[in-house]
């Protein structure tokens, strides 16, 4: 029986292959394998190792590689080897130790639990380490997680969940285009439910139509064990069969629409990165709609599209809706993209407007009306990105609506309350050193005075030149602070370590660890057992102007609510208003300076 993750080399040629045969393990056993040369790598799963290298030397792109390193494992069964050959499909991809990853469907089938998950994933660990020992990968697994490749990567595994949503969104497509009918498919989801993800991996199927479905009938149908898998094999094929017979292998023209600058340019860079079909230039504002004939738009965080109301700018507001035949002041983003593409998919969350340009749930649903009869509906319900899952969403949303009725511990998730700011900051930063993407973020309760510098630097050099200028944007209790320099890929950039970010800066972003600074226009009345909004100190000009008192409390109380779900790991706040900090500690654990010293 072999040991744990014990690594085999064999030369992939025919003597190789009689080596393999001569093992013990090498005709009957579940194993993951590593197929490569200096610059191409090929991995895969089998319980016939053997076998299977027999058909790779046949093939004609994978027969000049030149090595084959084989993970045996005693304790290893077909869900372990499934779930270790999507891992390293991914990790190895974001690695970028080999230029080129040959899978064609680079590991996208659902994943699943399976017994003992837990203890395989802590061993995955051990056997990245010895690829990485052996010079078959260059970076740890901490470093790949933290890049934007990998969060938003088009080879995520999907859940069963994510993965059903999958294929009945590209079967909406497909009606839609059989039917000659403009369709509109929305995937609703909170905070945390892997919507980005989700949308990226539609996308890159209907992209690589033509090569997944030719990946998936080369004898891996033993991979669709279940009807998950048997149901996106046969919606894949069924994409493939259109494209080639009904647009002559023409691929769908396809534009994805993030309203946010920051999020857009980050995605967009990861488009570029990946390759494989995706292209930055897919990666599109919702005014860039009218520039291309689109087939399909898929929408990200679709709930801040706008309206004509406190916006930047509105002149390209108003040339954007006159060339798609639209009044400038009756119409919304929405519309355009509506009417823009022969279908449309929308991921969708209500309680993440947090400004007044973005269009009310009535007004999005006013939009949609004359789509009733094309509209697919789907709903994303598991909590994906917060170690403390649903509970903790759920309680959040409950302290913010002032519904709690007592204290929770949530399990697996470092969440606190201090008294003293610096301490919240410090301890983020701390955070940041040890895993990366740890950020503090604050409500917009300090006017914004050190102003954007263009394209800054992403280093220190600015912040410490401001500082020691005696400028500033957020005073509390003595610490002073600045606000983000720039709103482009602020959470990834150095500089953010010594900066307080804002909801334009962090919304559609996960971090490992973020502080949440609540500012001086949100407090609690313990007398009418409500938040309440003080509209004089919060300093957002642009969402305050011309909208109702109601409307500007939901809304800012939305964005504390979105910005307390953006860790991972945990969530540290800080209240400068002592009845709001008091409130809260009735359902947060206090920070305590010795442990966290001691921690």
């Amino acid at each position: 029986m072999p040991t744990v993750n014990e690594i085999r080399s064999f030369p992939f040629n025919e003597d190789g292959l009689e080596q393999v045969r001569a093992t013990r393990d090498g005709k009957n056993w579940p194993v993951v394998y590593l197929i490569h040369d200096d610059e191409n790598l090929y991995i895969g799963e089998t319980t016939s190792v053997a076998t299977r290298m027999s058909q790779h030397l046949k093939n004609e792109e994978k027969k000049q590689l030149e090595i084959i390193e084989i993970v045996f494992d005693g304790k290893f069964n077909k869900s372990v080897v499934l779930d270790y050959e999507q891992r390293l499909i991914k990790y190895c991809s974001v690695d970028k130790r080999f230029k080129n990853i040959l899978n064609k469907n680079k590991g996208q089938q659902a994943a699943h639990d399976y017994f003992n998950r837990k203890y395989y994933r802590n061993q995955f660990r051990v056997l990245w380490k010895q690829l990485k020992d052996n010079g078959l990968a260059n970076h740890s697994l901490d470093i790949i997680e933290n890049d934007n490749i990998f969060k938003f990567s088009p080879y995520n595994a999907l859940t069963g969940e994510q993965n059903e949503i999958s294929i009945a969104v590209i079967n909406d497509i497909l009606d839609s285009f059989e039917k000659n009918a403009t369709g509109v498919s929305i995937v609703d989801g909170c905070a945390g439910t892997g919507k980005t993800v989700l949308a990226i991996s539609i996308i890159n199927s209907l992209i690589n139509a033509i090569n997944i479905g030719d990946d998936l009938l080369e004898t891996k149908a033993n991979v669709f064990d279940d009807e998950i898998d048997t149901d996106k094999k046969i919606a894949l094929l069924r994409l493939k069969n259109y494209i080639q017979k009904e647009r002559n292998g023409k691929p769908f023209k396809i534009g994805f629409v993030f309203p946010m600058p920051g999020i857009r340019e980050t995605v967009s860079k990861v488009f570029k990165e990946c390759g494989n079909g995706l292209e930055k230039g897919m990666v599109i504002a919702p005014c860039d709609v009218v520039k291309e004939d689109y087939d399909i738009l898929v929408v990200d965080e679709s709930h801040r599209l706008s309206k004509r109301k406190n916006l930047t700018g509105y002149k390209s507001f108003d040339d954007t809706s006159r060339e798609l035949g639209l009044d400038p002041m009756e119409t919304n983003q929405l519309e355009w993209i509506l009417k823009s593409a022969k279908h449309v998919v929308l991921f969708y969350d209500q309680y993440q407007s947090v400004k007044s340009s973005d269009i009310t749930y009535s007004e999005y649903q006013s939009s949609l009306d004359a789509y009733a009869n094309n509209i697919r509906k789907h709903k994303l319900e598991t909590q994906m990105r917060c170690e403390g899952g649903d509970t903790y969403l759920r309680y959040i949303k409950e302290i913010m609506s002032a519904t709690r009725e007592r204290f929770e511990k949530i399990e697996n998730y470092d969440f606190m309350i201090f008294d003293d700011v610096n301490l919240m900051v410090e301890t983020v930063r701390k955070k940041d050193k040890v895993y990366g993407l740890s950020k503090t973020v604050a409500g917009f309760a300090w006017d914004w005075r050190t102003k954007q510098r263009k394209k800054p630097k992403d280093n220190m050099d600015c912040y410490d030149m401001l500082v020691k200028a005696g400028e500033y944007d957020i005073l509390i209790e003595n610490n002073r602070y600045i606000w983000n320099l720039t709103n482009e890929d602020w959470v990834t950039r150095q500089d953010s370590h010594c900066t307080i970010g804002c909801i334009h800066t962090s919304q559609g972003y996960d971090m490992n660890y973020v502080g949440v600074i609540f500012g001086e226009e949100i407090d609690y009345d313990f007398e009418t057992k409500s938040i309440v909004i003080d509209l004089e100190r919060y300093k957002d000009k642009k969402v305050k102007a011309g909208t109702e008192e109601s409307v500007l409390k939901e809304l800012i109380v939305n964005t504390y609510t979105t910005i307390l779900a953006r860790g991972i790991k945990g969530c540290y706040v800080y209240a400068c208003n002592p009845n709001l900090r008091k409130y809260l500690k009735q359902y947060i654990s206090s920070a305590n300076e010795f442990t966290l010293k001691e921690g």
